[in-house]
């Protein structure tokens, strides 16, 4: 009886850390798409207003959305949802949109498969220690597509107008000499596990 007691005692402590991890991994399919739901709408939504000022105002007019509406859009999803959600770049325009060493990591995987794939899904989602304590990491890849190349494109093809607006309101701007099917950069979401 000893014996049955002594194993059953030696191997508790087994079964319930893998216990523990195993709901971790059981919690990513949730964590993501609960993710996904928030962030995935983002793009579509920043493209469309961009393409409409675009379309009725011009490329200059499309930089003061894109200075403003993109921060004050994933500003708003951080409010409701209290999760760190915001765009960042390994070139970016704005110091605040530089990539942290884990969005980097993430930014040259979906590099690696876009070029393998121009259709490929760029996103990524893990859970990570943070000051000891869990996140959900998820990051999702934005692609360069036509629009993009009015301020994002080499800067000989920008025009000189445009170009002069960027000076003005990124004097710092890194965020040019793009083509189509390049990952411009990432939503990345911190998202706090209880």
């Amino acid at each position: 009886m000893k014996k049955i007691v002594l194993i059953a005692l030696t191997l508790f402590p087994l079964t319930t850390y893998a216990g523990v991890e195993k709901s971790e991994s059981d919690r990513l399919p949730d964590l993501l798409k609960t993710t996904k739901e928030v962030v995935d709408p983002m793009p579509g939504k920043l493209k469309t207003l961009l393409v409409d000022e675009i379309t009725n105002n011009g490329p200059i007019k499309a930089i003061e959305v894109c200075s403003t509406l993109a921060p004050a859009m994933a500003k708003t999803a951080s409010q409701k949802t209290g999760w760190n959600i915001k765009r960042v770049s390994l070139k970016y325009r704005n110091p605040e949109a530089k990539a942290d060493k884990w969005e980097a990591k993430a930014i040259n995987g979906f590099e690696k498969e876009l070029a393998a794939n121009t259709d490929a899904l760029m996103e990524k989602g893990e859970i990570v220690k943070i000051n000891k304590k869990q996140y959900f990491r998820y990051a999702k890849g934005l692609k360069t597509v036509k629009e993009c190349l009015l301020c994002h494109g080499k800067v000989e093809n920008i025009s000189p107008e445009v170009n002069a607006k960027l000076k003005e309101v990124y004097p710092k701007d890194l965020a040019t000499g793009y083509e189509i099917n390049q990952v411009r950069g990432i939503v990345s979401v911190i998202r706090p596990i209880d």
